[in-house]
């Protein structure tokens, strides 16, 4: 079982034409013809293609031409599936596990998603050449128990998604804000109320499926507690009934609560709130990089900012961005070119070809070597804003709560949250409700 991320989730429904059913007999390992190897890769949608990307253009799709283009003996097949955080995925991911009939190749999310399926990946610590695994960042969190030392079971590519509050600098400029941006979250809900006094809506919020509630929370989690403090809830050594869980979700309600929203925002598709916040109708929004270019779209690639979403009183880290790496490539065991698989996947996540996934995924890359270039600041100002809170101003770096924690729980908590941000459920019962569902979940990986 898989971690449904709700950060990408949004990407899906911004483009779930694109997603495709299962790939029946376009599955398999690839094989050997005629003195020439065939690798099959799976080609996550959000990989595939994006909204304004066709597949044919995305950088998958280049990487691979450039890859046979440099390795003659070697074709590479991409067969598209379903969105990586679908059921439809899930649904084919472990047939295609039980029948064997898995590619060389998958993209499967960091974190739960690759660690839950484990027994079916190749471990990869006797295939990567210490220069390559010091090339990239993000490691711990493709390796067993998420801790370094352990066996890898994927290679990350991207330095992922961060969550952070995006403004509408004009918006700003009519309300009189100048600066700075608050680190607190008490500030941010008085930032809140003098925007409101000028007569602006303050955020525009979508909370109906509980992502957006989702990306606030795993911000203020991390802060409250790091990923240690998740990885103890994970592991069943700390409880779920806690301050960890009840004060984002009493910060989460009292926005509502405050009038800072839209109206509409406990019954609105984040999808819709994402589009309005785009079309100039609030200050601000809480989200992460999925969402710059249609930002820069609707706003102007000047005219929106953003900082980091602030932290909770006796946050252990109160200057964090959650979120991190996203994607990864797996090897499967059923492939029979495994020197073969690691080569293409280490020429996938080189610095030449991550650059040109920036505009697609709308992600810095996770190559520890790179640097934006004056180009690059001015085509991307909003992710060279973030390169500089993590590599300037040295913001801790936290994987979110529903990267680590199993699938049927994340898909549980969104839920709790949209009900939580409306006031139809109290923080405490939610976090007592999310610690039974935790419990039940142990309880069923213990036995089997």
């Amino acid at each position: 079982m898989k971690v449904k991320k709700g950060r990408v989730v949004g990407v899906l429904l911004a483009s779930v034409a694109l997603a495709t059913a299962a790939c029946g007999s376009n599955s398999g390992s690839g094989t050997s013809s005629g003195g020439k190897t065939t690798i099959t890769i799976w080609n996550d949608a959000l990989a595939a293609s994006s909204s304004t990307v066709p597949e044919a253009k995305s950088f998958l799709t280049k990487g691979v031409a450039l890859f046979e283009k440099q390795n003659p003996d070697i074709n590479v097949k991409i067969i598209p599936e379903p969105f990586a955080a679908s059921t439809s995925f899930d649904t084919l991911l472990r047939s295609a596990e039980l029948a064997q009939t898995t590619p060389d190749i998958g993209q499967l999310y960091v974190g739960g998603q690759v660690l839950q399926n484990s027994n079916y990946l190749v471990a990869l610590n006797h295939y990567l050449p210490k220069s390559y695994y010091d090339s990239l960042s993000g490691w711990q969190f493709v390796t067993s128990k998420f801790q370094t030392g352990g066996s890898i079971y994927a290679v990350p590519y991207g330095a992922g998604y961060y969550y952070a509050v995006y403004y509408n600098k004009a918006l700003f400029k009519k309300a009189g804000i100048t600066g700075p941006m608050p680190t607190t979250w008490s500030g941010l809900l008085a930032l809140g109320k003098k925007i409101k006094a000028k007569g602006i809506t303050p955020f525009e919020f979508g909370e109906k499926e509980g992502y957006m509630g989702a990306w606030t929370q795993d911000a203020l989690i991390s802060g409250l507690v790091g990923d240690k403090g998740v990885l103890a809830m994970y592991n069943g050594k700390k409880s779920l009934d806690s301050p960890t869980l009840t004060q984002p979700y009493t910060a989460w309600h009292d926005m509502f609560a405050s009038g800072l929203t839209n109206s509409s925002a406990p019954s609105l598709s984040y999808t819709t709130a994402i589009a309005d916040f785009a079309a100039g109708q609030a200050a601000m929004t809480i989200t992460a990089q999925f969402y710059d270019t249609q930002f820069e779209n609707g706003l102007g690639k000047n005219n929106v900012g953003m900082f980091p979403v602030p932290t909770l009183p006796g946050s252990e880290y109160p200057r964090v961005l959650s979120g991190g790496p996203n994607n990864s490539y797996v090897i499967f065991k059923t492939s029979t070119h495994i020197a073969d698989d690691v080569k293409l996947i280490e020429f996938l996540t080189s610095p030449a070809v991550q650059e040109m996934s920036v505009n697609e995924l709308g992600q810095l890359p996770n190559n520890v070597s790179f640097t934006p270039s004056a180009a690059f600041q001015a085509q991307q100002p909003l992710l060279t804003a973030q390169y500089k809170y993590i590599n300037v101003d040295h913001y801790a770096l936290g994987e979110a709560f529903d990267n680590i924690m199993p699938g049927t729980i994340c898909s549980y908590w969104y839920q709790t949250n949209s009900a939580v941000f409306g006031g139809t459920l109290s923080p405490s019962s939610a976090a007592s409700s999310m610690q039974s569902q935790m419990k039940n979940y142990l309880a069923t990986a213990a036995s089997g």
